[in-house]
């Protein structure tokens, strides 16, 4: 199934404004991802997402979710235990209405403190 990307993500995207440290954005969405499928295991309140970035230090993955087969902007960013035993795990870290509150909230705080510590050479 081809799924419709929301016009918020396709801008940053196709602007390949990807990188924001820590945290890196696909520029072309895997809709197969293996990711995706962790999610769906793990998740005890039957939900779906479409994984598309993931911040580089730990593994914690952004999605968006999947509701009725369409592609919304709610935004969950995940941490998986990739267990097999995943009873009681909360894998839901944060939700967010779309991906400019996810980029204002959870990615631009995360990188203005990330920033302090290390150095830009490193990146290019």
């Amino acid at each position: 199934m081809k799924y419709q990307i929301p016009n918020t993500y396709n801008w940053f995207a196709k602007l390949n404004l990807t990188k924001f440290i820590p945290w890196n954005f696909e520029t072309e969405i895997n809709q197969n991802s293996s990711i995706n499928e962790r999610f769906k295991i793990e998740c005890e309140q039957n939900r779906e997402v479409m994984t598309f970035g993931r911040r580089q230090d730990m593994d914690t993955f952004v999605g968006f979710e999947i509701k009725g087969g369409k592609v919304t902007e709610n935004i969950i960013v995940f941490h998986p235990s990739f267990g097999t035993n995943v009873k009681g795990w909360n894998i839901i870290e944060s939700e967010h209405l779309d991906f400019f509150d996810f980029m204002q909230k959870r990615v631009l705080p995360e990188m203005k403190e990330w920033i302090t510590e290390d150095d830009v050479n490193d990146y290019i």
